[in-house]
């Protein structure tokens, strides 16, 4: 048993550097890959036992040297960045629904996030740090995330939102802890400069316990993907639970499934070493055939907001994913991006000019909303989109069929679906 914490200690602690970080890792559920890890932090005590946040945070919290612990940890985390730069990541290597040997690669470099405190952003003092570590040289955007949970952001809205957009003017990805434990107004969320939610892992873990806690899980990956966020998985503690995210399309995840908190010199073996975790799109290509239905959606809200109110401003009511270049919109993200690791399926090529022509005929359809064309020029607009969503919706069920076809390893599977 633990010895009480002591003032004293927890002081001599931070000067001797006791106070360290351990490193959760992260997965790409989309292809299987190590991206990254969050930054928890520990002590390690010189008699080889370590303690938990919740046996000294508190102590450290309550007598106001949060602050000064924070700025101590992200330069041991920027340390951790630097000496990361040199470990070679093992990449799954081309089985069917993986990374073809030419292709898009979305994570070039690991990413490390940092929890921070409201304080820390309101103070400006975190953001200052990290511009300074940017505009040397010292570690990219790409490789530093921020995290700080739902309740701390609800709570301090107008201390924080400064500071988060500033970050995030950097390039630095925010992620919003703890998702689901009850604090968000959607309103509210949907106007932070949020890149990503991590779903709360008491959530995840409720995922067994009834068919609406399932559904829980599914609303909130589904939220992430309306609000243009990446959705983060915490607590998989299970390869049920990692094959259910995975089929609702989550796209990242941590827990213990996938690796414990371990220190940088395990970390750095474990991102070295070859690992067995599946990766899938799946989810992702049921979530393409949603955002078609929602897509059409948009066009017909606009159309009807145009008919009964000429002051109604269409802008307001079309998708804001509607801009010209299709691979910036929700319908073409994920095609031009993670998907193009699905370039091996010969079903996957077929969809690009039907994806292009959705896009473009939506596009059409809102001009001629806006130059008031008849009712039947209208209607034979949308019949025409109707019959491209039909198209595109069959090859990517088509490609749904391909994948399912296929093993983990890539090795197709005999016989038909």
């Amino acid at each position: 048993m633990n010895k009480p914490v002591t003032l004293e200690a927890l002081e001599r602690a931070m000067r001797n550097d006791e106070l360290v970080l351990f490193y959760q890792p992260k997965v790409c559920l989309l292809s299987g890959d190590v991206i990254g890890a969050e930054a928890l932090v520990r002590w390690a005590h010189g008699d080889a036992s370590v303690l938990s946040p919740d046996e000294f945070l508190p102590m450290v919290e309550s007598n106001g040297l949060l602050h000064d612990l924070t700025l101590q940890l992200l330069d041991q985390l920027v340390e951790a960045i630097v000496g990361l730069r040199n470990c070679t990541v093992v990449k799954h290597e081309a089985p069917i629904d993986t990374l073809p040997p030419v292709s898009f690669n979305s994570y070039p470099n690991l990413s490390l996030s940092i929890n921070v405190a409201p304080n820390d952003l309101a103070s400006r003092s975190i953001s200052n740090h990290i511009a300074a570590l940017l505009q040397a040289g010292t570690i990219q955007a790409a490789e530093l995330q921020i995290e700080i949970t739902e309740s701390a952001v609800m709570s301090n809205v107008d201390l924080v939102y400064d500071d988060l957009v500033r970050i995030k003017d950097m390039g630095v990805k925010i992620l919003m802890d703890d998702f689901g434990t009850g604090y968000s107004s959607l309103d509210r969320l949907s106007q932070l400069p949020f890149d990503a939610l991590k779903l709360d892992q008491g959530m995840v873990k409720r995922m067994g316990t009834s068919l609406q806690n399932l559904d829980v899980v599914r609303s909130a990956i589904s939220m992430a993907r309306e609000l243009g966020m990446t959705s983060v998985a915490e607590g998989i503690e299970s390869e049920s639970v990692y094959n259910f995210l995975i089929a609702h399309g989550c796209e990242e995840g941590q827990g213990y499934f996938l690796g414990r908190p371990m220190s940088l010199a395990d970390f750095k073996g474990f991102v070295g070493s070859e690992h067995d975790f599946e990766g899938s799109q799946i989810g992702r290509v049921h979530q393409a055939c949603l955002n078609l239905l929602r897509f059409r959606k948009t066009l017909v809200d606009a159309a009807f907001c145009s008919r009964v109110g000429a002051g109604v401003a269409l802008q307001s009511v079309a998708d804001p994913g509607l801009q010209a270049e299709v691979a910036r919109t929700r319908l073409g993200l994920w095609y031009f991006g993670i998907g193009q690791r699905l370039a091996s399926h010969a079903v996957f090529h077929d969809i690009e000019i039907p994806l292009r022509q959705v896009h473009a005929s939506g596009l059409k359809f809102l001009e001629q909303l806006e130059r008031h064309q008849s009712v039947a020029v209208l209607d034979q607009q949308l019949a025409e989109i109707d019959q491209q969503i039909d198209r595109l919706i069959s090859l990517l069920h088509s490609l749904e069929r391909s994948i399912l076809a296929c093993k983990p390893n890539g090795q197709p599977i005999n016989g038909r679906l």
